[in-house]
């Protein structure tokens, strides 16, 4: 029996982590070359990853995501979870849907949430007492008596200096942020190493151990841990100067701005490098039972390049710069293929982590023929789309239904509104596609990949109600990283 982890380096592509995570790299014991995102975007493609269904078979997508969504409503027995009955199942996330305010933590025995980390501000110190944490179990309508209270709450925790720098925090890091030097509170990424060491080897019984870094999504800004050789952005930059529909509907982008964006997204890849292959090397080191690291990300990211048809983000989108994935297994078990060049999917791994986890090696037909993906719909509507206004025409190609299938070097895409895209791929060009021919349809072999037909699964999705109140903290969290 081993000890497993699953660790999410959330939207990260493919070609970029080729060039900027070579330690991860020299780790790895078995390459998945072609590995493909299950969906565009976390909360449906982390859905898939611990179920091993679509979207469309899971029911969590953008047009089912609202206020009133929970992980709660899957049992551990709905995932792979379920099939590592002798594990202690630990997770650690700084992604703002899989946390506690998603009921993502009824999943595990053990949950560590890091998603209040430097992108709202919040926390310095996610031991120390966390503001937003304080203000929620409090009634009291003066402001000066609840941080007075919140003071008198810091004295009495074990760690009472960490909490006041939380509070400290809270009220000038907004302030920092704006001031022409690096950052130093990364997006929870040394919180998470830290906990997770400390947690991983607390008992006996072997560990499952799941992490989601967040550190390369956006907003892209200057940390002072990046390898400052990597960039020439100016530490007054920001990826906030535009959201992501001035970007992509308005094409707002400059050339600098793309150089700078870009730039910073490696430097950020290179950080988690540095930090998740010296955690991983130590972890395994003070461990007496094996361990095995399962490493992707849960989608990509593009960057305005032509193969990302010059958009920006992971919204509305199945790019190869979203969809092509890192995977790699390190400390493989003995006998493991080195390299699996068939495409693998990310549904793939409910059947890889128990096997895994039972000692078994991977074989060298692990991999397929063809894999398929999707993505349905567009997270918010009128007002919540960052305050913009849409045409009908507008929100209508926002707001499709995609559909992706892979064979070969050949990808087809089609969408509810009726077109279909086939792409050339380059299996030694990761993250890359370029149009060669539209059809009027997929084939039926192709549709028949799926379990229900896109128009009428789109139709009934749409249907539904959806309640986007969010809390406003959430709300205010979901803003910033781009989704409303």
């Amino acid at each position: 029996m081993r000890n497993v982890g699953l660790i999410v380096l959330d939207t990260v592509r493919k070609d970029y982590f080729d060039e900027y995570a070579p330690r991860l790299q020299a780790l790895s014991d078995t390459s998945m070359t072609q590995c493909r995102a299950a969906s565009s975007w976390s909360t449906p493609s982390h859905t898939s990853l611990f179920t091993g269904k679509l979207p469309s078979e899971h029911g969590v997508h953008s047009e089912s995501f609202d206020a009133s969504f929970s992980f709660e409503q899957f049992d551990v027995e709905d995932t792979f979870l379920g099939d590592l009955p002798e594990h202690r199942t630990l997770g650690l996330s700084a992604n703002s849907y899989i946390n506690t305010a998603f009921g993502f933590d009824t999943l595990f025995d053990e949950f560590y949430d890091f998603s209040i980390g430097s992108h709202t501000n919040e926390t310095l110190f996610t031991d120390g007492l966390v503001v937003q944490e304080y203000m929620k179990s409090t009634d009291e309508p003066s402001a000066a008596k609840r941080y007075l209270g919140f003071l008198k709450a810091c004295a009495a925790h074990d760690k009472p200096l960490k909490s006041v720098a939380n509070g400290v925090w809270s009220q000038i890091g907004h302030t920092v942020k704006d001031l022409p030097v690096p950052e130093f509170v990364d997006d929870g990424a040394s919180n998470i190493v830290k906990t997770a060491t400390e947690r991983s080897t607390a008992g006996d019984e072997p560990v499952f151990l799941f992490t989601n870094f967040m550190d390369a999504h956006t907003p892209l800004r200057n940390l002072v841990q990046y390898d400052q050789s990597l960039h020439s952005v100016p530490n007054s930059w920001s990826s906030r100067k535009l959201d992501k529909w001035e970007l992509n509907k308005d094409k707002a982008a400059t050339s600098e701005y793309t150089d700078n964006y870009r730039q910073l997204y490696a430097a950020s890849i290179d950080y988690l490098d540095r930090v998740v292959s010296q955690f991983l090397v130590e972890l395994m080191a003070k461990s007496e039972e094996e361990w095995t690291f399962v490493v992707i990300s849960d989608h990509g990211h593009n960057l305005g390049d032509d193969a990302d048809d010059g958009l920006f983000h992971h919204t509305g989108s199945m790019s190869e710069g979203i969809q092509h994935t890192p995977c790699e297994i390190i400390n493989a078990p003995d006998g493991s293929a080195k390299e699996i060049t068939d495409y693998v999917s990310h549904i793939d791994l409910t059947d890889l982590i128990p096997k895994l986890a039972a000692d078994e090696p991977i074989p060298e037909d692990f991999g397929h023929d063809h894999v398929v993906a999707e993505t349905i719909g567009l997270l918010g509507h009128g007002d919540r789309t960052w305050g913009h206004e849409f045409t009908e025409e507008d929100h209508e190609f926002w707001n499709r239904m995609i559909r992706v299938a892979y064979e070969g070097e050949t990808k087809l895409q089609w969408d509810s509104l009726g077109e279909c895209i086939e792409y050339e791929l380059d299996h030694d060009r990761p993250s890359w596609q370029r149009e060669v021919a539209r059809h009027s349809g997929p084939p039926p072999e192709v549709t028949a990949l799926f379990d229900t037909p896109l128009d009428e699964y789109k139709k009934a999705a749409a249907a539904g109600e959806q309640d986007m109140e969010f809390d406003e903290d959430v709300e205010e969290q979901l803003k910033e990283l781009g989704y409303l």
